[in-house]
């Protein structure tokens, strides 16, 4: 198992995930802090806001076009076949590689969450909250990312479908927020079927907009009980992902 995480972790340096993804940030933060500045008031809170969205959306993005290429690459080469040809399970393989993928993901998250603390002036219990949450989000969408890989025979459908669930996800509040209140949004009229067939997909997918929010970082936590939902979201949502990863690889024939 400590073979194919390392495995993993090479390959993310051979591939420049860490170089890439770090010019995109920085990028990303650059350009954040010059819309900061432009605003009339709260410059500060501006550029905060913005760097903590448009990071953990460019993060994650990149978390999710690795993984899926990544699996898919190592079909087509037959590096699976090679990997489990070798004393370990199926089950063993599956979650050595998000393990693997989780640990990159760390890896990557954690001087994001630093370099937020250390270059803008937020509040610190906001960014532990946050920080946790981002982890949480991201080992939740790598056990996504990996199932849609293993089961998908192209990358490019996988990389598709995650970017589909992830913002579904992100958007699924402001959806139901519009059917709470449909005398603010009147220009908006889903219809009968769709409003059953949003509140259907909103109990079954995660609510991502309970991850990562931005006003943490500026007014603090002040009592949002975000915390215990996105934490058990977490518990309930990636070992499911992961016994379906499990369940549909130990099926394959190769």
């Amino acid at each position: 198992m400590f073979t194919t995480i390392r495995y993993i972790l090479l390959t993310a340096l051979r591939d420049w995930l860490f170089g890439g993804l770090f010019i995109a940030l920085c990028l990303a933060a650059a350009i954040s802090s010059f819309l900061g500045s432009t605003a009339l008031v709260e410059k500060s809170q501006m550029s905060i806001s913005f760097t903590a969205g448009s990071t953990r959306v460019i993060l994650l993005t990149g978390i999710i076009v690795f993984v899926c290429f990544h699996v898919r690459r190592a079909f087509e080469n037959r590096e699976i076949e090679v990997i489990i040809s070798r004393p370990i399970s199926r089950e063993s393989f599956v979650i050595a590689y998000w393990l693997g993928f989780s640990l990159i993901s760390l890896l990557l998250i954690a001087p994001l969450i630093a370099a937020i603390g250390i270059f803008w002036e937020v509040n610190l219990p906001g960014l532990l909250y946050w920080g946790s949450s981002i982890i949480l989000e991201a080992l939740l969408v790598v056990a996504f990312s990996l199932f849609t890989a293993l089961i998908l025979r192209s990358a490019v459908s996988a990389v598709m479908l995650c970017f589909g669930f992830y913002f579904l996800s992100r958007l699924m509040g402001f959806f139901l927020f519009i059917l709470e209140k449909p005398y603010l949004f009147r220009e908006f009229n889903f219809g009968v079927v769709t409003e059953k067939l949003l509140n259907l997909v909103s109990v079954i997918i995660p609510r991502l907009d309970q991850y990562g929010k931005s006003d943490w970082l500026i007014y603090g936590i002040n009592g949002d009980l975000s915390f215990q939902i996105f934490v058990t979201q977490s518990l309930i949502y990636v070992p499911f992902l992961l016994l379906m990863a499990i369940f549909d690889f130990k099926c394959r024939q190769f």
